[in-house]
């Protein structure tokens, strides 16, 4: 996934829509320019055409996939009417409702390039998930800390834990994957035990 702005035809987003659902069902492993090819409706020479490889082709997911992960966050941490605590609650619940509309897509991505060694892939999605991470940090950092407490750079991870656990729940455990309306009201109830915000920022 990458912040920066990307340009794609309508040609071209189809075929990354027909892409997302091949690596959603098979994974990325299993994904070929002819499998494109028969979903999209197209010849090999015609998707070659638009994306000439493999990898600009998972580059162009990933692309699309940040255009649904970034601008709703953006405009979420920059609404300064609301108090720190619940825009980090508003930016996980969009993060993951993106992990459950997916599938656990974006985890299942990384997960295949990391094995597959591709450090462009890998990159890309460190870019995009970067950005995410330092504006929960200064989020955190704009919130009283409890006396004791961990600092924000660990309380990152743990917010970001359940997302994970959940995409790979939704992929490796699809029969005891908890409802999306169910895992995405725990976000309220997980942001502030762990952050230990208490009303009126006790």
């Amino acid at each position: 996934m990458s912040s920066r702005d990307i340009t794609t035809t309508p040609r071209q987003e189809e075929i990354l829509d027909r892409t997302l659902e091949l690596v959603r069902e098979s994974g990325l492993a299993n994904l070929t320019m002819k499998k494109v090819a028969e979903r999209v409706g197209f010849t090999e020479p015609a998707v070659y055409r638009h994306f000439p490889t493999k990898q600009a082709l998972v580059l162009g997911i990933l692309g699309r996939l940040a255009e649904m992960l970034l601008p709703p966050i953006r405009a979420v941490a920059a609404d300064t009417e609301a108090p720190p605590v619940e825009r980090i609650e508003r930016i996980l619940t969009h993060h993951l409702d993106l992990i459950l509309r997916t599938d656990g897509l974006p985890f299942l991505i990384l997960a295949e390039a990391s094995a597959a060694g591709d450090d462009e892939v890998i990159a890309r999605m460190r870019e995009t998930l970067g950005e995410v991470w330092t504006i929960l940090l200064r989020l955190l950092r704009e919130m009283p800390s409890p006396p004791g407490g961990p600092p924000p750079e660990v309380l990152v991870t743990s917010l970001f834990g359940f997302a994970i656990t959940t995409a790979v729940q939704r992929r490796l455990m699809p029969e005891i994957s908890v409802p999306r309306e169910q895992a995405l009201a725990q976000i309220p109830v997980l942001v502030r035990r762990i952050t230990g915000w208490k009303e009126g920022g006790e």
